[in-house]
């Protein structure tokens, strides 16, 4: 394991991270320290143990229980955070008032409010970057999508199920604490955001069902399934399920229907069927999907701020996400279609 590391004659070159909780961001962690224009120089958690593990196994000088600390020190340029949801609004809008460029688990906030108030604050900032771990937008199955979307004629309809069988996640961790927690912006918001970049066009109408049936005896835990309808403005439809409670492993299914070819995706295997030939797949594809590739968005990040590449997801796709799965929610909430 690469250890912590000198600073360089470049040092104004360098990304020096602040890495905030060390759930999922342990992940990020360790790929920050993988590439090589990085300096870890704090790392934000709670966990006191998790503190002194992190900091022996990465060799790490400056741990704290405090994401004031890290933030307010003006060698960090970079922020990442992975702390718990209901968090993220602050120590965004305090990452970019201090010049900060900021990677973000998803969701990037809990409400309509606030991400209006995040999209004003980042207009101020022009020169920062700010970008959300989407890990599904480098799953192969979606590059080769994407790169091959034109031979798909006239998209009518979109379905795909965010099956996370992970229900104590909500009944005994965080998730279930938490008073706005939604499992649209837990789960489902990967693949709304897969749709919203197949599809690229706006959407003008939503509506989502939910209950809790599984977790009906915990009074507190949010609903754990989720049911979301987006109609396009081409009047093309998707259909979302975001469900916490399957009996399953995690996983995803996403399937796409057109007026010449259908593909079906599921479990790391695609297989598409073209009109002609209704019985038969043409087309079988299995792929590969792993931790590192899991990490792209992150490194994507990285190369942005130093001006090598554009980031995977820009920000006007990101603020856009959110703002159509905080409507959803809202539709949830109030049982009703919502324009947009």
């Amino acid at each position: 394991m690469q250890h912590g590391r000198a600073m360089s004659k470049n040092y104004k070159k360098e990304l020096v991270i602040g890495v905030i909780g060390l759930g999922v961001g342990a992940f990020h962690l360790s790929n920050s320290f993988n590439h090589k224009n990085c300096k870890v120089k704090y790392i934000c958690d709670t966990n006191k143990k998790k503190l002194l593990y992190y900091k022996k196994k990465f060799n790490i000088k400056n741990t704290t229980a405090n994401f004031d600390e890290v933030v307010n020190d003006k060698e960090v340029n970079v922020i990442i955070i992975a702390s718990y949801d209901n968090d993220h609004f602050y120590q965004i809008t305090k990452s970019l008032l201090n010049n900060k460029h900021v990677f973000i688990e998803k969701p990037m906030c809990l409400s309509i409010k606030d991400l209006n108030t995040i999209v004003k604050i980042k207009k101020k900032k022009p020169n920062l970057f700010i970008s959300s771990n989407l890990v599904l937008r480098t799953h192969p199955f979606f590059e080769k999508l994407i790169k091959e979307k034109k031979k798909l004629k006239k998209i009518y309809y979109v379905e795909g199920d965010y099956n996370y069988g992970r229900i104590d996640k909500l009944t005994k961790g965080w998730r279930g604490k938490i008073k706005n927690y939604s499992v649209i912006l837990g789960g489902g918001i990967h693949l709304i955001d897969l749709i919203l970049r197949l599809k690229r066009k706006k959407v003008k109408e939503i509506i989502t069902m939910s209950n809790k049936i599984v977790t009906n005896k915990f009074k507190k835990v949010p609903n754990d399934f989720a049911v979301s309808l987006l109609k396009f403005e081409d009047d093309s439809i998707a259909k979302i399920s975001s469900n916490f409670s399957s009996s399953t492993d995690h996983h995803h299914i996403f399937n796409i229907y057109s007026k010449n070819t259908s593909l079906f995706y599921s479990r790391d295997i695609s297989k598409q069927y073209f009109k002609e030939k209704e019985n038969k797949p043409k087309i079988e594809v299995k792929y590969k999907y792993d931790n590192n590739t899991k990490g792209k968005m992150l490194i994507n990040f990285f190369k942005a701020i130093s001006k090598k590449n554009k980031l995977i997801v820009s920000e006007n796709e990101l603020f856009y996400l959110m703002k159509v799965c905080l409507m959803l929610v809202e539709s949830q909430k109030t049982n009703k279609i919502i324009k947009l």
